[in-house]
């Protein structure tokens, strides 16, 4: 069976749900998954930096060590696993390009057989996960762990979860 490939695609500042987003990544990589990790750009890369300047070093670093997400990500994926704050929704200007892209390919049909998973980060996330059942991905709903896990634990049990659904179509 062909290794399925996980595209993690995120928008991060301070690097919380950067961190998130890697935990889905380890969870897809335990699963035997290779993965892709995508930065969505910021809007406005200055008014960013002035709006959290306490993120300043965070969001250099970040800068230079993702790429955003590319078409030919998103059609070599099996899985798309999506993350952000808790105040940026699918709505956010951030994701728009993003979003859209994937509209193209939803309305060609291929998205088709994709699985999607939304990393949950607060209140944004409910955004995501309907913005996933719009574009007909199959979802990967909130994983449930131990009562006392944290959310570095369910997102790593996110990323298996979208593995496992993928390998379960393949079988």
């Amino acid at each position: 069976m062909a290794q399925p490939i996980v595209v993690v695609t995120f928008y991060s500042r301070g690097g919380t749900t950067e961190r998130l987003a890697t935990a889905a990544a380890v969870g897809a990589v335990q699963h035997r998954a290779g993965i892709r990790m995508r930065r969505i750009p910021d809007a406005n890369p200055a008014a960013v930096v002035e709006r959290f300047p306490q993120h300043r070093e965070e969001l250099r670093r970040m800068h230079k060590e993702y790429v955003p997400p590319r078409e030919a990500d998103l059609l070599a994926a099996d899985v798309l696993i999506v993350a952000s704050p808790p105040d940026t929704p699918a709505s956010a200007e951030e994701w728009a390009s993003f979003l859209e892209g994937l509209s193209r390919l939803h309305e060609d049909g291929k998205l088709r057989g994709k699985v999607g998973a939304v990393v949950e980060t607060g209140p944004a996330s409910a955004s995501f996960a309907a913005a996933m059942e719009r574009l007909g991905l199959a979802t990967v709903r909130a994983v449930t762990v131990d009562a006392g896990s944290d959310e570095m634990a369910r997102a790593v049990a996110l990323g298996r979860a979208a593995v496992a659904q993928v390998q379960a179509r393949r079988a």
